[in-house]
């Protein structure tokens, strides 16, 4: 029986640390491509999550809305009440005849919508330089690099919107027509 104690030579050190070495390269490349595949989905589903809802919201806005009107790149939806013919029971308060109006548009990369309230005798009263309750313009979106609506027909109304963040790109187109349009 030969008694070798010699163990493992430096030769031998150096090829397994090159064999790890790889290995553990191999595996770091995988899981960062993985990493990065995953946060690419991630933030594509979140675009299309984002711009779907927007276009939700617009789109109940457009059917909560009586008129509608187009003013190169501005959405402009009206609230106006209607005549009431039929008298009241008494005790019961009449409505006001205030008529509300929503301004969607686009500046930079960011949409806007506007809501002006309590337009008093509408269409007589200019509502862009009418009093109003409220007279704020809120962010509704942002990372919306084209706004387009266009009106369809009298009573409808189509918007298109393109949204980017990154790489990511998105874009959606919807008519919507009106719930309660006035004859």
């Amino acid at each position: 029986m030969r008694n070798d104690h010699r163990g493992i030579t430096f030769v031998e050190i150096l090829i397994a640390m090159a064999v790890s070495v790889i290995i553990m390269g191999a595996a770091t490349l995988f899981l960062s491509s993985a990493h990065k595949s995953y946060n690419n989905a991630s933030n594509a589903i979140d675009l299309q999550s984002e711009s779907q809802v927007l276009m939700e919201q617009i789109g109940m806005w457009v059917m909560e809305g009586n008129r509608v009107e187009v003013n190169g790149n501005k959405l402009i939806i009206y609230q106006i009440p209607r005549k009431v013919t039929t008298p009241l029971p008494d005790g019961v308060p009449p409505k006001t005849d205030t008529t509300n109006k929503r301004i969607i548009w686009l500046s930079g990369n960011k949409l806007y919508m506007k809501n002006i309230t309590g337009i008093i005798n509408f269409p007589t009263n200019d509502p862009d330089v009418d009093a109003s309750d409220e007279d704020v313009s809120n962010l509704i979106g942002e990372y919306v690099t084209a706004f387009s609506p266009v009106k369809s027909s009298d009573s409808a109304v189509t918007v298109s919107f393109e949204m980017k963040a990154g790489k990511q790109k998105y874009k959606l187109s919807n008519e919507f027509k009106l719930r309660n349009k006035i004859r």
